[in-house]
């Protein structure tokens, strides 16, 4: 399964979630697939989406979704 698919699964599944995306070609294959407000872009900053999406769950009552690559990953497993 390629990355834009893994996506698309996830995102044919929503329904009103908060989701933040990080930095380069998944955030503009979630736009391609589905552009919603409830979509957080992280074009042109690299880590800390799981820290956003922990705030944000944190700070609501709706469910948070976070795409997260490895490299942006293991860059904030102290934050």
């Amino acid at each position: 399964m390629k990355r834009i698919e893994a996506i698309r699964c996830v995102v044919e599944e929503l329904d009103g979630e908060l989701v933040v995306c990080n930095i380069g070609y998944p955030s503009r294959e979630l736009y391609s697939v589905r552009d919603r407000d409830e979509n957080f872009y992280m074009l042109g900053s690299m880590g800390l989406a799981s820290s956003i999406g922990l705030g944000l769950a944190l700070s609501t009552r709706k469910r948070v979704v976070v795409f997260d690559g490895d490299g942006s990953l293991l860059m904030n497993l102290g934050s």
